[in-house]
């Protein structure tokens, strides 16, 4: 078996999984400008359809813009549960609950909550977070930049932590409620602020609609903790077939590398995600136990964790410019549920709940990926520096990997030093395909040659190398943390900027990608000091590879550019001295 054919088709089969990040995701989400242009188009025709199909007199009823699509006909004539669910799911309007005459005149107020976590600004207008900003992240990679903010709202779109019920097939939301809130030593001023970094705070917030329907929404904050409660409670008013909340979000791509926000959730224990247009399309409703549901995007994660009742349905959908997630509870008239808002970072993920760490897409490497990702932060307890730890997980990695490296390699030589005699006997033997074969086998035997020996190491090292790749694209420790240089974000494409420079090809600025480059010429040097076959094309094709890998790379975040430079560094080392031991054996026979 020539191993070179292998390791062609192994690396072909590398070039498949880039190609399709770079070409197929590039045209399914297209960059931000664009991206936010065709939302824009997407969000007024869905607009229209809802309104042309609702009925005359639900479309009337129906506050503000944030208004998603008509109830379905005939809905009325299912169970109630069913109804509701099957309304919320399919984008139905929601239909704004009217506040009773005394509170129609209040005003809106807003308070803050600061803890050593995050600054977070409740508004009393539905009784929802109107910023939620995280002080050890920021928006950007420059230093004023200012801190990361969680919610994002589109024009015409809704707050998240709202109050959804279903009643007669229609979804009743609090979204333009005005709430009463108690916190803090004032209750009146025109804007609060609550200090928890010592101790754990609680807002709450009371609202009566002009159907005699009382609300109650309280919220309790924790020092140095993502993780807060939300706690609602519903009485009087007409009868009601479920109460729930919801969270809402357009999923407009964020900058960095394929950076899409998407609904994410695990019900019965299975994740669920969804895409825009997944839910564009229409998202059946998912019943079960829920562990967690909301959105999440590469870094940052907002979801419910329900905690009584825990059993109910997921409905998704997209309304107008947004995606919207609610968790609705049959025949509760209460609902208790935790919210994890911040970063994903395994340990925070792990300590809120362990399920959450499931919302980090690995892919199908997962597990490697958690474990690579774990070595990478042990490391950098012993050198504070993303880009050095990445080094040293190289280095150990390659450590581990080195007599399976070795092995294959010395394979792959007396292979190469075998091709002589093997185009000897396939030109003897050219009509007689029986005695070649076992001519060919008499000639490994007398050089003690193993025709697979160069492929099951390559074969083995290959799930570990995409769990290394899946462990550095989706890890946040690697977002704005800076190597050397002009290397200020491990997590974003590397390019050394010079001004007078034009902007090239497939490149995000005026300037060099540096650290690509040299990983090219590393695997260049790599490659040409290999042993390859004899054949013209396959040496053309191995040849070729290092500037296929070069282009692939362009975009690929820093760190992943690190670590391949790294790591043929090392290869480069290692193949020196074992083509200084191939000198040495004997002629094959």
């Amino acid at each position: 078996m020539d191993t070179s054919r292998v390791l062609i088709a192994v690396i072909l089969s590398l070039a498949i999984v880039f190609a399709y990040q770079e070409l197929v995701l590039k045209r399914i989400y297209p960059p931000p400008s664009q991206q936010a242009a065709e939302q824009a188009k997407a969000a007024k025709a869905a607009e229209s359809r809802a309104l042309a199909n609702a009925p005359a007199s639900k479309a009337s009823s129906v506050a503000g813009p944030g208004a998603v699509s008509s109830t379905p006909a005939g809905s009325m004539t299912s169970a109630p549960g069913a109804v509701a669910s099957s309304t919320a799911a399919s984008g139905a309007q929601v239909k704004a609950l009217a506040s009773a005459a005394t509170a129609t005149s209040a005003e809106e107020r807003t308070i803050e909550i600061d803890s050593d976590y995050w600054v977070a600004l409740l508004t009393t207008r539905g009784a929802r977070l109107k910023s939620f900003r995280l002080k050890r992240y920021q928006e950007k990679a420059a230093a004023d930049s200012g801190w990361y903010e969680m919610v994002s709202m589109s024009p015409g779109g809704h707050l998240p932590l709202g109050v959804v019920m279903t009643r007669d097939g229609e979804v009743l939301g609090d979204q333009d409620l005005i709430y009463a809130a108690s916190a803090g030593s004032s209750a009146t001023a025109p804007k609060d602020r609550i200090d928890v970094t010592g101790a754990e705070a609680k807002v709450s917030f009371t609202a009566v609609t002009a159907d005699g329907t009382k609300i109650e929404k309280t919220f309790t904050f924790h020092p140095s903790s993502y993780v807060f409660e939300m706690d609602v409670a519903v009485a009087g008013g007409p009868p009601l077939q479920q109460i729930g909340v919801s969270m809402s979000q357009p999923l407009t791509a964020h900058l960095g590398y394929y950076d899409i926000p998407e609904l994410q959730a695990d019900v019965k224990d299975k994740v669920l995600t969804q895409d825009e247009k997944n839910l564009r399309k229409g998202v059946e409703p998912v019943s079960g136990p829920i562990t967690y549901a909301g959105f999440g995007d590469r870094y940052f994660l907002s979801v419910f964790l329900p905690q009584s009742p825990s059993v109910g349905t997921l409905a998704m959908a997209y309304a107008g410019d947004e995606a919207v997630a609610r968790l609705l509870f049959p025949g509760a008239n209460q609902v208790k549920t935790r919210v994890y808002m911040g970063p994903k970072l395994l340990d925070t993920l792990d300590a809120a709940n362990p399920a959450l760490h499931k919302a980090i897409d690995f892919g199908w490497a997962g597990i490697l990926a958690l474990v690579f990702l774990r070595t990478l932060k042990l490391f950098h307890l012993i050198a504070p520096n993303y880009g050095v730890d990445i080094i040293l997980l190289t280095i150990a990695l390659r450590i581990v990997f080195l007599p399976l490296s070795i092995k294959s390699q010395r394979s792959m030589m007396k292979m190469q030093r075998l091709q002589p005699q093997m185009e000897r006997l396939r030109e003897k033997y050219k009509d007689n395909n029986e005695q070649l074969q076992k001519e060919m086998v008499d000639l490994y035997k007398r050089n003690h040659v193993n025709p697979l020996g160069g492929c099951a190491p390559m074969a083995l090292q290959l799930p570990i190398f995409i769990g290394l790749y899946e462990a550095l694209l989706n890890s946040i420790e690697l977002r704005h943390a800076p190597f050397i240089g002009w290397i200020n974000d491990l997590s974003t494409p590397d390019c050394l900027h010079i001004s007078w420079l034009p902007q090239l090809p497939m490149l995000q600025c005026h300037g060099l990608p540096v650290l690509v480059l040299l990983m090219g010429l590393s695997s260049f040097a790599q490659q040409y000091m290999t042993p390859t076959s004899p054949d013209p094309s396959q040496q053309r094709m191995m040849m070729l590879t290092p500037l296929i890998f070069t282009i692939m790379l362009i975009n690929f975040p820093a760190g992943l550019s690190l670590y391949y430079f790294s790591s043929n560094m090392l290869g480069v080392i290692q193949q020196f001295f074992l083509n200084r031991e191939f000198k040495q054996y004997s002629p094959a026979t």
